[in-house]
């Protein structure tokens, strides 16, 4: 086993070498990802949009009934939370990208049959209107392209569509303009964490038992306070993303009920025991705890369980062959392996040390970073 003294040398000195070749194609970049329970700020050098240099981040809990579905409801208070992360680590890059939060996107997978000479815009833009019934005025859409085959006189096309409300946007770009920064773009989790995994992911592989796929198919599973994000990506390109209303916070309501206990003491047993086995003995706490929480665990993975089949059998997909996992939910206890157990497909934790030509300023605290995935991938181009 390598020594961790000398990663942490080779790193350093990559760093300088990549610093010395491009210095002047760098640009400074503030990314911002609010989150229904915390606001992530981070400070990078981006080289090429592809080489990443985090100089300083903060995290702040998100002022309380100020996120609602996405939607900002109380800019201000949002702007003065981000305001004192930006003066307590004296960030002072004006350029801006911010992710928005996941439950105000609506996301769809369509499958669009045309004639060989139709015109496609126009069927795609008839196909989403017959699937997304929303009042296109207002909502900004976009939409890509995965796959095009052609059959006898016919092209099937597979589009990943995006939609989000026009206000909501509008509510991003308020807090941005009111901390004086200056919005370069505004993107959404699925986007961000496509670009985020299209680059290589350094983890040590799990052996495989004899029934299960190996394909270039996988899933990242977002484990957020509030939801919890399905995506699935085919040779790193992004097929299928589903919101989740269930997410991390849900637990500490549940503790907090079954114990009679406050949320914030909650959240600590939370921690403390996630959803590991019981074992010979267990506290009374946990015994107490264990199958609530389970049960609700036992949810997100039914959900999860379903997003997988309606990709194989609506999205004309293949089977789910490895999932990795991030957000600060994917730190409970005991989740990885039951995840795994549960799902019967290798399960991984990503952190930004698990990817490739990303470096961070030695003097950062490197505890955190599993909460900073999005503020990155919104940093690196497309």
């Amino acid at each position: 086993m390598m020594d961790p003294g000398t990663i942490f040398f080779r790193k350093q000195n990559k760093l300088a070498e990549l610093v010395k070749k491009t210095r002047l194609f760098a640009e400074n970049l503030v990314c911002i990802d609010i989150g229904f329970r915390n606001i992530k700020v981070l400070e990078s050098k981006i080289w090429d949009g592809k080489d990443v240099f985090i100089r300083d981040y903060g995290i702040v809990s998100t002022p309380r009934g100020c996120i609602k579905n996405g939607a900002i409801n109380d800019v201000s208070k949002v702007i003065y939370a981000i305001e004192k992360v930006l003066q307590e680590n004296r960030i002072k890059t004006k350029n801006t990208k911010i992710v928005m939060s996941g439950t105000s996107i609506i996301t769809r997978v369509l499958i669009v049959e045309i004639p060989v000479h139709a015109d496609k815009k126009s069927a795609i833009e008839h196909s989403i209107a017959e699937n997304i019934p929303v009042n296109m005025e207002n909502y900004q859409l976009n939409y890509k392209i995965l796959e095009e085959s052609h059959r006898s006189n016919t092209v099937m096309l597979k589009v990943f569509v995006t939609v989000v409300r026009k206000s909501i946007i509008k509510s991003y770009i308020d807090v941005v303009k009111g901390l004086g920064l200056r919005p370069i773009s505004i993107d959404i989790p699925s986007n961000s964490i496509a670009k985020f995994f299209k680059r290589d992911i350094n983890v040590e592989k799990v052996p495989r038992k004899p029934h299960q796929v190996e394909n270039n198919v996988f899933a990242v599973l977002d484990f957020g306070s509030e939801t919890t994000i399905v995506n699935i990506f085919k040779d790193r390109v992004l097929e299928f993303n589903r919101v989740v209303l269930l997410g991390s916070s849900n637990i500490d309501e549940i503790i907090s009920r079954t114990l009679d206990k406050s949320i914030e003491e909650s959240e600590r047993l939370k921690k403390m025991y996630g959803i590991l086995p019981l074992g010979y003995n267990p506290l009374p706490d946990q015994k107490a705890i264990y199958e609530p929480v389970k049960s609700f665990i036992d949810k997100i993975v039914t959900q999860i369980k379903l997003c997988f089949e309606f990709y194989v059998k609506r999205c004309y997909g293949q089977p789910v062959s490895q999932i990795y996992v991030i957000g600060g939910g994917s730190l409970l206890k005991g989740l990885l392996e039951y995840l795994q157990e549960a799902l019967d497909v290798p399960v991984y934790p990503i952190g930004l040390l698990s990817i490739d030509n990303i470096e961070i300023d030695p003097k950062l605290d490197v505890g955190r970073l599993n909460y900073l995935i999005n503020s990155i991938g919104i940093a690196l181009d497309a």
